[in-house]
């Protein structure tokens, strides 16, 4: 099964019944006996053997020929007994079916090669054996003795030993093919029993079976229905459940011809089963395709979304960059302006407050930004302090007469002046909660304007500020996460730009009050010169400052300020016309026209003391019925919220938890993703040495296979010119015996002259005639030596084409292992980073909902990294089996090279 092509045993690995035979003995055959059994698929080059075809099934070629598929009978027997078979078999998992294709994939692998080894080293052993031959010693009952003699005696023994060792290799790789085959045969079939059982669960019978044996009916005939397990499913392992009632079968069809079972025979009968259009395993096929489309287009959109975010995430940390600059530099200002604050509160009273701590050293890193702002608090609150003190020193220095009558006047301005800031101090407060709740913040409303409420507006204020330092604050600790800065980050500026917005809308609204009162002083004939003591150091505020974080916290410090001495000066006043009343009382007699004047600024004030209280009455009522209001509220809130507020506290600690752990999983798989990427960056150097050792490799075998295309040119030459000379020494031989006659006859007529005085010019004659016979065979021997050398010159360009074909091999197994952990790294790291990356995020809000849709993305791309690792193993079964054509036509055509030629076996001279 998937493509893996192995040597099956005769008969087969399980019984009909299902079950298990029992285990045979593991016995290993004769590694001569294996090599025996592979030779066959050595000259065939492993070529899976084709099965039987019948040619009338051309639907289904891979049947049997005794097989009729137009036969409902035989279909129906074959159904049954496959269903009953394979009733007891074994359903796996769905992980379980991924490990044993992977141990499938694993060992067609390991086969293929050691395929490959053992074809190699067989035409190794070839050659050994060749080698054997050529320096075998001559036959004993050859009268003819060899030219070299027993000069060869080692080679021959070396050629003897490099046999034995070739055929010793084989044997060990014949061994270990069978091992691994016999291997292979347990995952396959494991792997065919799940497939049969699921096959069997998911069939039905066709209905009309089921019918008769409900209502006792007959079959007709005796013959049963067709069954119908090409469009009929069931999710029971027992395949005789009864199907729906909306399909029958015409058993009458079965004595039809097959062209007429299409409902147009004479008699004109329909077929009560309309024949699909389509085949459902076709229609499943095309869903599934589309599934596929839509996973690879799901892919494609997750693959820009990482690029997004990895392109959120770089602007993030130069954003993240950008703030903690911009915090640093605030921490330095806050470190100036709490030493010139510093320096303001000792020049207020040096022997005092010459001891006062100095601000802490800004570090840059926005650590210290709590601890600047904690000082400039305290440092606003000395500042105070040191104005309360000397305005209370003041107002003792001056006189009664004068402080009273500046303090009647001075409240007069101050009450006006009050009212004004009251309302101001409303409008800002208003527009500040406005403010904090849009940017989220939870502020209770300000206090609503009545005599006396600017304590609680300063209050608030006061709160206010707090709340917006606490903002910072948090924004500050915050701006160590690097999910949160950028959120944070605006927020915060959002709100402090919309403070500042309401600063200065505020000192345009003042100074377009004091603008309209001046005028209405004018019209009314007053000098505005009287209201020089109403006149504040707000009217120097530009307002068209753009902000800036320096320009807020200076204004910021310059209301808190501004508040802190309007709160002690309207307390001043206060206790001045306390002390003036006191005055007026121990001076009625003196004062009696002062007395009447005053009683009727007293009726005034009295008539406005009464619209005060009773303005403050309904303004207490009504702030008890909202604390009425509010106390049912959160009393009936409380406890609804009592559970959920723990329990959002619990998951908000272990929310921090996660981010930590996040966090420092998140070190852990940069570091993890940086090792990777310096692995990948060897591997790939390994990759592109491997290519080039490869392309080496195979230039080099071309190479070699010329120069063996040159020597076997060089020897066929040579062969020629041997079978010349062969032929020229028989011809001269053949005149020297017709000319001169046989040797014996030489010799006798040689033996006579040398008795005769006068055979001097026959003996040189004859002394020449011998010299050119010696340098004839002289030179035969030359050649038959040349060829002999050239035959083992072939020899070894054979050896190093193999040596090179085999280094090859090595080298393309190498470069796709080095791909296959490539891929396997890469796909490992992308899961884990989409899974770091499809976690819920740390935000308390939204838990369960997030929860379910990172559980539910995540399984999806589960699903998503499965099918592609599907289509991973198929592509890469697709590339091995391109391989093995490849090399199966590289087989093909070294052996087509090799017909026709004996590569080895040099003719032997005669």
């Amino acid at each position: 099964m998937n493509g893996a092509t192995t040597r099956k045993p005769s008969g087969s690995g399980f019984d009909a019944g299902g079950g298990r035979l029992p285990p045979a003995p593991n016995i290993i055959p004769n590694k001569k006996a294996l090599m025996g059994g592979y030779r066959n698929d050595l000259v065939t080059g492993f070529d899976r053997e084709r099965p039987p075809y019948d040619e009338a099934n051309t639907e289904r070629r891979q049947s049997s020929a005794l097989v009729d598929l137009a036969d409902p009978i035989q279909i129906h027997l074959l159904t049954e007994t496959a269903l009953s078979d394979s009733k007891q078999y074994k359903i796996l998992s769905q992980e379980e079916v991924d490990d044993l294709k992977k141990q499938i994939q694993s060992l067609t692998i390991r086969i293929e090669q050691a395929r490959a080894n053992l074809a190699i080293q067989s035409k190794y052993r070839d050659a050994a054996i060749s080698m054997a031959k050529l320096y075998s010693p001559p036959r004993p009952e050859s009268k003819r003795r060899s030219l070299l003699g027993h000069r060869m005696s080692d080679s021959a023994k070396e050629a003897e030993m490099e046999k034995e060792a070739s055929e010793r290799r084989c044997e060990e790789l014949a061994a270990e093919l069978f091992t691994l085959e016999k291997r292979l045969m347990d995952p396959q079939r494991r792997l065919l029993q799940h497939t049969a059982g699921i096959l069997q669960m998911t069939h039905r019978v066709s209905s009309i079976k089921s019918k008769q044996s409900q209502f006792g009916q007959p079959l007709p005939n005796g013959i049963p229905g067709s069954p119908e397990s090409l469009y009929t499913y069931s999710n029971s392992r027992n395949s005789m459940e009864p199907p729906a009632d909306d399909s029958e079968f015409d058993d009458r069809s079965l004595y039809l011809p097959l062209d007429q079972m299409d409902g147009q025979s004479g008699r004109g009968r329909k077929n009560t089963i309309e024949i699909p259009l389509r085949s459902p395993i076709r229609e499943q096929t095309t869903q599934i395709r589309e599934a596929m489309d839509r996973i690879k287009e799901e892919n494609a959109r997750l693959k820009a979304a990482e690029q997004q975010l990895s392109a959120e995430k770089e602007s993030l940390r130069t954003q993240t960059t950008g703030q903690l600059r911009v915090i640093s530099e605030t921490e330095k200002k806050l470190e100036i302006l709490n030493n010139r604050l510093r320096d303001v509160i000792v020049a207020f009273n040096p022997e005092e407050n010459g001891e006062f701590s100095a601000p802490g050293n800004a570090t840059g890193s926005g650590d210290s930004l709590a601890s600047q702002l904690e000082y400039l608090e305290g440092g606003l609150v000395a500042a105070a302090e040191e104005q309360k003190y000397l305005a209370t020193r003041t107002s003792h220095d001056t006189e009664d007469a004068a402080a009273a009558a500046a303090a009647m006047a001075e409240a007069a301005a101050v009450s006006s002046s009050l009212a004004q800031v009251e309302d101001r101090m409303q409008a800002l407060n208003r527009e500040m909660q406005d403010m904090l709740e849009q940017s989220n913040v939870r502020q209770p409303p300000p206090p609503e304007s009545s005599e006396g409420a600017l304590d609680e507006h300063l209050d608030y204020l006061e709160n206010t500020i707090q709340t917006i330092q606490s903002e910072l604050r948090r924004a500050a600790e915050l701006s160590s996460s690097v999910s949160a800065k950028r959120q944070d980050s605006d927020q915060v500026e959002a709100v402090l730009t919309g403070l500042w917005d309401i600063i200065q809308s505020g000192y345009a609204e003042i100074q377009k009050q004091k603008t309209t009162r001046r005028k209405a002083r004018t019209q009314m004939g007053l000098s505005p010169d009287d209201e020089e003591d109403e006149v504040s150091s707000d009217e120097g505020v530009d307002m068209n400052e753009p902000y800036s974080l320096q320009a807020f916290s200076t204004k910021v410090q310059w209301l808190y300020a501004q508040a802190t001495s309007l709160k002690e000066h309207k307390a001043v006043l206060q206790r001045q016309i306390k002390q003036q009343r006191d005055l007026n009382s121990k001076s009625e007699n003196e004062k009696d026209l002062e007395l009447k004047t005053k009683i009727d600024d007293l009726e005034k004030a009295q008539a406005m003391l009464d619209d005060s209280e009773r303005a403050a009455r309904e303004a207490q009522e009504q702030l008890a019925n909202a604390l009425d209001d509010l106390d049912t509220l959160q009393k009936t809130s409380a406890a609804n919220e009592s559970a959920a507020t723990r329990a959002v506290q619990d998951q908000l600690k272990e929310r921090n938890a996660t981010i930590a752990t996040l966090e420092s999983s998140y070190q852990d798989v940069q570091i993890r993703l940086a090792d990777t990427e310096t692995r990948l960056s060897d591997l790939q150097t390994l990759l592109n040495q491997a290519n080039d050792r490869l392309a080496a490799t195979d230039t080099s075998a071309e190479q070699l296979q010329n120069a063996i295309k040159d020597k076997d040119d060089e020897l066929d030459r040579m062969n020629m010119m041997v079978i010349e000379l062969k032929t020229e020494v028989a011809f001269a031989k053949a005149e020297l015996d017709g000319a001169y006659g046989s040797r014996r006859q030489r010799a006798a007529e040689a033996a006579a002259l040398t008795k005769n005085s006068e055979n001097g010019e026959l003996n040189s004659q004859i002394q020449k005639l011998k010299d050119e016979l010696e340098s004839t065979l002289k030179d035969f021997e030359d050649i038959t030596r040349d060829s002999i050398k050239a035959e083992k010159e072939k020899l070894d360009l054979e050896a190093k084409l193999d040596d090179a074909l085999y280094a090859k091999t090595n080298l393309e197994a190498e470069v796709a292992a080095l791909r296959e952990r490539l891929e396997k790294e890469v796909g490992r790291l992308k899961e884990q980073l989409d899974g770091e990356r499809l976690k819920p995020p740390s935000s308390p809000a939204g838990v369960g909902g997030t929860r379910a849709g990172a559980s539910m993305l995540s399984e999806q791309f589960r699903a998503t990294m499965k099918e592609e690792r599907k289509k991973f193993q198929e592509e890469l079964r697709e590339e091995q089996a391109r391989r093995r054509r490849l090399e199966d036509e590289v087989r093909m055509l070294k052996r087509g090279q090799g017909i026709g030629r004996s590569p080895l076996g040099p003719l032997s001279p005669r």
